[in-house]
């Protein structure tokens, strides 16, 4: 198992990554994919805000039936992710600190990068 920082936010005028966590995985793949999945996680907390559009919105504008709105609507997700994959490091951890930056594993860590 492997140490990664991820980062996931929003593109556009919601600023990009601001969201950064130490993960510990098999690989970079399987990094990718958790930061792939919390992107998700934080525009649904947005869905049907701020201009983005909910899929009873879409359904609503752009008259469509539930899954031809669900469609679209991951694409226009998609458009919005934001989200990133690095091995980690003690500099880079350091360096993103001043954002919102999580370390569950910060005393495993420790005993291996110290």
């Amino acid at each position: 198992m492997k140490y990664y920082i991820i980062g996931y936010g929003l593109s556009g005028g919601f600023g990009g990554i601001k969201d950064f966590e130490v993960v510990k995985c098999h690989d970079e793949k399987e990094a990718l994919e958790w930061s792939y999945e919390k992107a998700c996680q934080f525009y649904e907390q947005y869905d049907g805000l701020h201009g983005l559009r909910s899929l009873d919105i879409i359904m609503k504008e752009d008259e469509l039936e539930y899954e031809d709105a669900e469609e679209v609507w991951k694409g226009e997700r998609e458009w919005w992710l934001d989200y990133l994959v690095e091995p980690y490091s003690k500099e880079r951890a350091e360096e993103l600190s001043v954002y919102h930056f999580d370390n569950i594993h910060e005393e495993e860590i420790k005993e291996e990068y110290d």
